[in-house]
């Protein structure tokens, strides 16, 4: 099995109750490919990066047997960041700072050694952004997952319509909850 995630590889300062970082690994297409990579699972990221993200976390991926073909390096831009604080039951949190960087510019490009994945997550971008990714793929996924937020649904509520008719796992409950209704309504 092979997961192809798009999504982002960020740097994220974050606060909570017992403590406080500066700046650290984040993103969810990092933590997405270290998991799949721990559970075994052979995965490849297509994210984009600055100049200013350091070559050791990109030794990291590649350690894990994580394929990096995908991330494009902007060398004279820098890195998406986040910074957060975490109230004390670790579930509500204020964002403190978003700076987009490179990602603002994010075409993703699908290498040629990943366009046979068999499962596509598609990270919390831009729903146009993930709507690209699965027509840049040569062969549709088996399985297509979509991570969204209010934001995406209050500003671009007709082209996250369009992506979520297109991915397999909602699509797929969709159809039962149908099937479900109609058995429980004749």
């Amino acid at each position: 099995m092979k997961l192809l995630v798009v999504g982002s590889v960020a740097f994220d300062a974050i606060e909570t109750p017992f403590g406080k970082t500066d700046k650290i690994l984040g993103g969810a297409a990092t933590y997405i490919g270290i998991t799949s990579s721990i559970l075994g699972v052979k995965s490849g990221i297509v994210s984009v990066v600055g100049g200013d993200f350091p070559q050791e976390h990109l030794d990291m991926f590649t350690d894990r047997d994580i394929n990096i073909e995908g991330i494009e390096i902007v060398k004279e831009g820098k890195t998406f960041f986040w910074s957060g604080k975490y109230h004390n039951d670790l579930n509500t949190r204020d964002t403190l700072a978003t700076e987009v960087n490179v990602l603002e510019n994010f075409d993703p490009k699908i290498p040629d050694s990943m366009q046979d994945a068999e499962i596509l997550l598609l990270g919390n971008l831009h729903p146009g952004v993930q709507l690209s990714v699965l027509e840049k793929m040569n062969n549709r996924p088996k399985l297509v997952i979509l991570d969204t937020m209010n934001f995406w649904m209050d500003s671009a509520w007709d082209i996250l319509m369009d992506m979520i008719a297109k991915q397999t796992l909602l699509r797929s409950m969709m159809k039962r909850q149908d099937s479900f209704q109609e058995n429980i309504l004749s």
